[in-house]
């Protein structure tokens, strides 16, 4: 690239609802917007399609379908990114995957691409293998990947997608509020454990419910509340099931929420029931206000939680685990502030939005003037 020349770069992402991928956009765009000529190509969703056309105006962004690949969107892409004159391509996420690496083979323009996770846990053999195919054959048109996690790299590389050399990690951020921050509050014994999440397979959020059975099993002092930021079609069987076991007092379901900060600091610790992450945005934010972390043994969730550090991992197949691990932090105010303490630690030290997108603006760097 010219000396002083703003690169043009166009973001793809097949969601602009709530979630870690859409969130993580944002943060680049927010920093990175002095550097970079943004565009966007995104579904017309709520909240960030809004939040994305604050950012770059109306002028640099092009929608397409949520989750669905259109034939006659790549068409207007292809048309879109010689127009505004693109020199680099960065996809978020498999649907956006598709459309970049297809705009990259028909007009030779360079491709970034992050996986946010290799969300394959669901998936049959057969549409595993197929899967795994199409990404091995669009690594071919790919010239660089970005995983967000050592774990997430781990397994691109164990699932031989791509070569070594080509895969960058660049672990996920979050803006860090020095005026935000959790306070170990027992008033009138109740304690507030949240998780900011979906209703679906890999949010694996029913094991809520015999966690929070575990935690009255225990006789404890304290009466848990579980807070839950975040909607999915799962919400309503969810509620039924509660109901059905006369829990749903010990429940609070807020919806997906844009302002997440105050849920945060008004509450005891974070729990995270996922059966995998890339690297959970949720369990960073929560960290960076001081919350102690309980989360499942998984991809992901492990590159961040630390045990008796920063918080405890437990077995997902465990939720006794998981229930022993709560009840030990409530108990031990002096436990609660030594994890609360490391928790901000490390979001300062490693998990910083600036860090994050100074290092991909290394790689954009990397890649234009190579």
């Amino acid at each position: 690239m010219a000396e002083n020349k703003k690169p043009n770069i166009l973001i793809i992402t097949s969601r602009a609802d709530f979630g870690g991928g859409p969130r993580h956009i944002s943060s680049l765009l927010n920093h990175l917007i002095d550097k970079i000529n943004f565009h966007i190509a995104c579904p017309q969703d709520y909240p960030y399609y809004d939040i994305f056309l604050s950012i770059v105006s109306e002028k640099r962004i092009v929608p397409i379908p949520h989750r669905k690949f259109s034939l006659l969107k790549l068409i207007s892409l292809i048309k879109f990114v010689k127009r505004k004159k693109i020199d680099l391509l960065h996809s978020h996420g498999k649907g956006a995957g598709i459309y970049s690496r297809i705009l990259s083979l028909f007009t030779g323009i360079p491709t970034i691409h992050t996986f946010h996770g290799l969300h394959i846990g669901e998936y049959s053999l057969v549409k595993r293998t197929l899967y795994l195919l199409i990404e091995k054959i669009f690594s071919h048109f790919t010239k660089a990947f970005i995983t967000v996690s050592d774990s997430e790299r781990n397994k691109i590389l164990l699932n031989k997608i791509t070569k070594k050399n080509k895969v960058n990690k660049i672990e996920n951020g979050v803006e860090i509020l020095q005026e935000k921050t959790a306070l170990f509050n027992t008033k009138e014994g109740k304690l507030n454990i949240i998780t900011i999440s979906r209703f679906d397979f890999a949010k694996n959020s029913f094991l809520l419910i015999p966690i929070l059975k575990e935690l009255k099993n225990q006789h404890s002092k304290f009466n848990f509340i579980i807070n839950i930021l975040g909607e999915g079609k799962g919400e309503e069987n969810f509620k039924n099931e509660i109901a059905s076991k006369g829990l749903s007092a010990n429940f609070k379901l807020f919806g997906a929420q844009i302002n997440i900060a105050e849920y945060l600091i008004n509450s005891f610790c974070y729990i995270s029931t996922s059966k995998w992450e890339g690297m959970p945005l949720g369990v960073i934010e929560a960290m960076a206000v001081g919350l102690p972390v309980i989360a499942t043994n998984v991809t992901g969730n492990k590159d961040v939680v630390k045990n008796n550090v920063n918080g405890y991992l437990y077995d997902i197949n465990n939720p006794k685990e998981a229930a022993e691990y709560i009840i030990k932090i409530a108990n031990d105010r002096d436990l609660w502030n030594r994890l609360s303490k490391s928790s901000k630690d490390l979001v300062r030290k490693y998990y910083s939005v600036e860090r994050m997108s100074n290092e991909t603006l290394d790689l954009y760097n990397r890649i234009l003037n190579n």
